[in-house]
């Protein structure tokens, strides 16, 4: 799928993914991009074919000249154009503008940058292309295979249960009813690691279920377990929930959503710019809800390194 619009300066470059959301991000897109036509906004899109296409789509763009990216999808999608975006070598990333139609499943993203679903929303919001700052991660970990891996991420990074839920999460389906499932079934699975967390040279150890450096206040499809971050204030909000036994655990998982549990003794809260985190034994990663590789885990905030569009409203 593509349009022949000449994409510069001026001009959006779409990434498709017509796989999230159970294809709602197929079968929206074609609305937003009469809503584009509509106001004039000139813009080319591509259809997403495999996973890891949008990291060479944005990249490509880039290199082609274009200066805004959209991603048509969910936190995983966006997680995919920021990588893009992030290891391309043409410009700093923040002479690039980022926005996200929120057809995924999670949408934390989204959510906290109050992207709107309404196509003709988010049109005008393209059009005007008002911007904020907002901060980056970068994970450095152990790949599979033993080498290093270095992966960005907008929203959030962390080891062990949360890697375990999207593990345990399906593909497909509505998240707001695979994810509390997955949720629960792997709580009753999980073994808690013990972590060595080194919280910008404030060091401890713990039995933990998760660490987690948040740069937004929810993950997990609007889990908030940071809800104290900020997207621009240049740390990370890192959350280490120490293992309170099962039962507390199920009980605890009901407030997850609303933000009651993130205030629980068993979740301590650090700001810090940056953080390393090992596991005994070692613990799965997940970035953006995005499986990655496996601690130890090193995570650096990248102050004010995206450049976001602007939905708020003015009044």
């Amino acid at each position: 799928m593509a349009h022949d619009v000449r994409v510069g300066d001026a001009g959006w470059f779409v990434v498709v993914n017509p796989a999230s959301g159970g294809g709602a991000a197929r079968r929206r897109w074609p609305e937003l991009a009469r809503d584009l036509a509509r106001r004039g906004v000139a813009f080319r899109a591509a259809e997403t074919a495999h996973p890891g296409h949008a990291v060479t789509l944005a990249r490509a763009a880039i290199e082609a000249g274009a200066r805004r990216l959209l991603a048509v999808g969910g936190d995983g999608t966006l997680h995919e154009l920021v990588n893009g975006l992030a290891t391309q070598q043409c410009v700093p990333t923040p002479e690039v503008l980022i926005a996200c139609a929120p057809q995924g499943s999670g949408n934390d993203w989204a959510r906290t940058f109050s992207m709107p679903r309404d196509p003709a929303t988010l049109a005008d919001a393209m059009a005007a292309g008002r911007d904020r700052r907002a901060d980056l991660g970068l994970a450095i970990c152990a790949a599979p295979d033993g080498s290093e891996r270095r992966a960005f991420f907008h929203n959030a990074a962390g080891a062990g249960l949360d890697a375990a839920v999207v593990r345990a999460t399906p593909a497909r389906g509505p998240r707001a009813v695979a994810y509390p499932l997955a949720l629960l079934g792997a709580l009753a699975r999980f073994r808690a690691p013990h972590f060595d967390i080194d919280a910008g040279g404030r060091r401890r150890e713990a039995r933990c279920l998760a660490v987690i450096a948040a740069i937004g206040p929810d993950c997990g499809g609007g889990m908030r377990l940071a809800p104290d971050a900020k997207v621009d204030d240049g740390v990370f909000e890192l959350v280490a929930i120490a293992d309170p036994g099962l039962m507390r655990a199920l009980r605890l998982a009901a407030g997850l959503w609303s933000g009651r549990a993130a205030a629980d003794a068993a979740f301590r809260h650090d700001r810090c710019t940056d953080a390393r985190i090992a596991a005994r034994p070692q613990a799965e990663i997940e970035a953006d809800g995005q499986l990655i590789g496996r601690t130890p885990l090193t995570v650096r905030i990248l102050a004010g390194a995206l450049r976001a569009l602007d939905c708020r409203t003015t009044g």
